[in-house]
């Protein structure tokens, strides 16, 4: 059947065999689902594999009285990119522009999306008031850096630089005496694992053969762990909202089990409300301090980057905070989750976390020659 409907945000996802439908987010493509409807926004889910130019229309999927529908459906006035493949999403791009070109329509992204983790450590490590909360990163270059990194730092933090979920992740440590290597990491089915090398040259040729399969980048290993002995990090939520300006939708702590290597929701963490849990951690005084910084390196962040890439619609960025209450950029995401909110049981924080990109996509709407940052006016509303 054929679906025309006004006000439509397409949301490209990545396609999930075996579900119903088979999408990935289709929890979350629900939830925009029932909250469009109130603002007059439909929306439509679809994968790669819907876009057809030869009857210039999409295959995809609406969420309606309680069930799922798939239709064949015109293009959408707003593209909403939650795809987790980068080409996939990039082919798709130009395919509907060839759509919207023959249609002389004009094709709205609701935002851009943010290159790998090392192009973005390095474009913050340009801003001066965030410089001193980036660590040390390079490109993972061969073993002889790794040598060089673990005499000077004893301990290594690896990562995909195009990683999600905390797969892939490596840490690194010298043995006593230099002539072993240590590695604990999850790999890429997200399970947890450990190695110890009893000679050094084995290690690095192991961790070689991984890191040669995809870009990794390195970094001295940060102590990013509860006094309990839970890592954890604080996911700030940056969104922009009705007015195309940004907000801090709200803060949430993600900790993961005792003596694993991340915090992830994906890989067995739990979430939590920041600011009871920083009290907790650090008292008052610096819970508030904390707090405060985050704020003003969100929106910092966000201005930064929008600056740097183009329009952005929304940032998930990671803070671990080491024993001393000292701050670090750990990740800047422009395709985040927003579980926490949920799991942490935060109405408000929840709520927004949804309806804000269907409030910007309503700005677009009204606004398609916004085309540059809107940052006069923003605000650091929040819940905690």
């Amino acid at each position: 059947m054929s679906l025309v409907m006004p006000g439509m945000l397409g949301v490209l996802v990545s396609r999930k065999q075996d579900a119903i439908p088979p999408i990935t987010e289709a929890d979350y493509c629900r939830r925009l689902s029932l909250l469009g409807r109130r603002s007059g926004i439909s929306v439509m889910a679809f994968t790669a594999e819907g876009v057809s130019p030869e009857d210039q229309s999409i295959q995809g999927y609406v969420y309606r009285a309680g069930v799922w529908t798939f239709g064949r459906f015109p293009l959408p006035d707003i593209v909403y990119n939650r795809c987790l493949h980068v080409h996939e999403s990039l082919n798709v791009k130009r395919t509907l522009e060839d759509m919207a070109e023959r249609k002389s329509r004009k094709l709205i992204y609701w935002s851009r999306n943010l290159p790998g983790k090392w192009q973005v450590y390095r474009a913050l490590h340009t801003v001066d008031k965030v410089r001193p909360f980036v660590p040390p990163t390079a490109p993972y270059r061969d073993t002889t850096q790794l040598v060089e990194w673990l005499q000077r730092h004893s301990e290594l933090f690896m990562k995909p630089q195009s990683g999600t979920h905390g797969k892939g992740t490596l840490y690194l440590r010298l043995t006593e005496g230099g002539q072993g290597l240590y590695v604990q990491g999850r790999n890429s089915q997200n399970r947890p694992f450990r190695r110890l090398f009893s000679e050094l040259d084995a290690g690095l040729s192991w961790i070689d053969g991984i890191a040669h399969k995809r870009a990794y980048i390195v970094q001295p290993y940060l102590k990013l762990t509860s006094q309990s002995n839970h890592p954890f990090d604080v996911r700030a939520l940056m969104q922009k909202d009705g007015n195309g300006c940004w907000r801090l939708t709200g803060f949430a702590v993600r900790e993961g089990r005792k003596g694993t290597l991340t915090s992830n929701l994906h890989g067995g963490g739990e979430a939590h409300p920041a600011e009871p849990y920083l009290r907790e951690q650090f008292g008052v005084d610096s819970t508030r301090r904390i707090i405060e910084q985050m704020m003003e390196l969100s929106l910092t962040i966000t201005g930064a980057l929008e600056r740097r890439y183009g329009r952005l619609g929304e940032l998930g960025i990671d803070y671990g905070i080491d024993q001393s209450g000292n701050i670090w950029l750990l990740e800047v995401n422009s395709r985040p989750g927003r579980a926490s909110f949920f799991q942490t049981r935060q109405p408000k924080s929840a709520f927004r976390s949804v309806n804000r990109p269907l409030e910007y996509a309503r700005y677009l709407m009204t606004h398609s020659k916004a085309t540059g940052p809107k940052g006069a006016g923003a605000s650091l509303e929040h819940t905690v």
